[in-house]
């Protein structure tokens, strides 16, 4: 019977905040590419978004390291 690792859900939740970081900076980029297409609103609307993500999944990396 395998033992249970108690620090595997603690590494998979620290991969999966790396992967949302790396994507909301992917999203970023793209938000500055592209911003002669996009309205200011919902370019405001997306950069808050974004900025309220990285703000919780920061705080949750403090937690959980």
């Amino acid at each position: 019977m395998p033992r249970n690792d108690g620090n595997k859900s603690r590494n998979e939740d620290l991969k999966k905040i790396e992967l949302t970081l790396k994507n909301i900076h992917k999203n970023e980029t793209f938000l500055q590419e592209n911003a002669e297409e996009l309205s200011g609103h919902q370019i405001k609307d997306v950069k808050a978004q974004l900025a309220s993500k990285k703000k919780h999944l920061e705080e949750t990396d403090g937690t959980i390291k």
